[in-house]
């Protein structure tokens, strides 16, 4: 697999365009306003022969650990693999080669559609409550799951059984 690394706003008008077809098959679902919502990163595309088989992004976003001060975070988004590509590892070399972009941050993070996919990777399930962040307050987000992987610049001694917040945004908080 050739890995493309292209920022949100270099992308060619038929990169994004093939970028939204593969997650929207992934997905099963429109993905096309969400990457609007999620706002500019780094994407990493996969290509085997020339056609796109894999993706994902990272954006940069603040998440808050109980009181701690908030961690510039390297949050994953929009990993996807063609299904007829899926099994062959494509994801997973994505993941390993996002790894130096991630390392530059106190943390790395994601939403994941699999955990036992992203444990294999050494991401680990945040344990404590979760919470979007906005101008009332802290708002409990029981129903989402939030994975980590540290990086060379997260504070040590993080502990997975605090509180988490992050910031509001539109579209998909977590």
């Amino acid at each position: 697999m050739h890995i493309v690394r292209t920022e949100t706003v270099a992308l060619a008008p038929d990169t994004r365009r093939d970028i939204l077809a593969l997650c929207d098959l992934a997905y099963e679902e429109d993905l096309s306003p969400y990457l609007e919502w999620i706002g500019p990163g780094v994407h990493l595309c996969g290509y085997d022969d020339g056609v796109l088989v894999s993706h994902l992004m990272i954006v940069e976003r603040a998440l808050q650990a109980g009181d701690l001060p908030t961690l510039r975070t390297a949050y994953v988004e929009l990993v996807a693999t063609h299904p007829a590509h899926q099994g062959r590892r494509y994801a997973s070399t994505l993941l390993r080669a996002v790894e130096p972009d991630c390392d530059r941050f106190e943390l790395a993070a994601l939403s994941p559609s699999a955990v036992d996919f992203y444990v294999r990777l050494g991401w680990e399930l945040w344990r404590g409550p979760l919470f979007v962040r906005r101008a009332s307050g802290l708002e409990p987000t029981p129903d989402e799951e939030v994975m980590v992987r540290r990086t060379p610049q997260t504070p040590p001694g993080l502990s997975l059984d605090l509180p988490l917040s992050v910031e509001w945004r539109e579209g998909e908080v977590w």
